[in-house]
């Protein structure tokens, strides 16, 4: 299977373990099965991505080696302060240093490759200020303003994008 069709149907899988493991399951006391659901969500989340780091530095490989290799690198390195942050709350801010870092090669990859369109790539870097902002804000004041948040909105388009419409189809001459 292309890798393109590998994202497609990972990303959204992904998305959604994502959403109720950091969103909804924490809501429910730490004893709920629920709860615990949640936590066995984020470590598959993890899991998930290092294999969508892995498939999009195959799928942009061609574009910027380089670029893909610090993409694969930063998706990678977030995972084990990821996986603390299950029993550690506060280890998921170090992991967002890497989701914010990820964004930019990545950003720069679909601007690059002409295979999306570049205002996701834009998207991405604006994303990325809302990953790093999230560490600096916590550590500095120890909350995160929800405004920042709102900037890794870029991500979700993304997903989207890549889920629902794919690449763009190459012009033959």
């Amino acid at each position: 299977m292309k890798t393109i069709n590998k994202l497609r149907i990972i990303y959204p899988i992904w998305t959604v373990i994502s959403i109720f493991s950091l969103l909804y399951a924490p809501t429910f006391a730490n004893e709920t099965i629920l709860f615990k659901f949640g936590q066995l969500g984020q470590i598959v989340v993890q899991i998930f991505q290092i294999i969508v780091a892995l498939l999009l530095y195959k799928l942009f490989e061609d574009v910027d080696k380089k670029q893909a290799f610090l993409l694969a690198l930063f998706g990678i390195l977030g995972v084990p302060f990821s996986m603390m942050a299950v029993i550690m709350p506060e280890a998921s801010h170090l992991a967002a240093v890497f989701w914010g870092l990820w964004l930019i090669p990545m950003g720069t990859l679909i601007i690059k490759s002409k295979m999306f369109p570049k205002f996701i790539g834009y998207l991405l870097y604006i994303g990325s200020l809302g990953y790093l902002g999230n560490t600096i804000f916590y550590f500095l004041t120890g909350s995160v303003p929800s405004y920042i948040e709102f900037l890794t909105v870029g991500e979700m388009i993304w997903v989207l994008w890549i889920t629902f419409i794919g690449v763009k189809k190459k012009q033959t001459i």
